[in-house]
């Protein structure tokens, strides 16, 4: 079995301006590793179609655990919110 070796001739100038480039992406690299980004909140609620999306049920069964109080709910203006501790919660008690 053959061993091929490629040779690729670049400028030196533009070998620099790389290494340059690679050195600034380094740099932030390492800035953003002490940092949290937003997107990693806790989220403590979720909207009802989440709910329903996370264990795979309908709006009527949805309203049917929500009339019985199985599901604990939240009400601000007309959108309706779920803790995210009833997912599991779901999962036990249903089982």
């Amino acid at each position: 079995m053959e061993t091929v070796v490629h040779v690729v001739v670049v400028p030196e100038a533009e070998w620099r301006k790389m290494l340059e480039g690679q050195a600034e992406l380094l740099l932030l690299v390492h800035e953003l590793k002490g940092r949290v980004p937003a997107a990693a909140t806790v989220v403590h609620y979720i909207t009802a179609m989440e709910f329903m999306q996370a264990v795979r049920i309908g709006r009527t069964k949805f309203d049917q655990l929500v009339a019985a109080n199985k599901v604990k709910t939240i009400k601000k203006d007309r959108k309706i919110y779920v803790p995210v501790g009833e997912v599991e919660r779901y999962f036990q008690t249903s089982a």
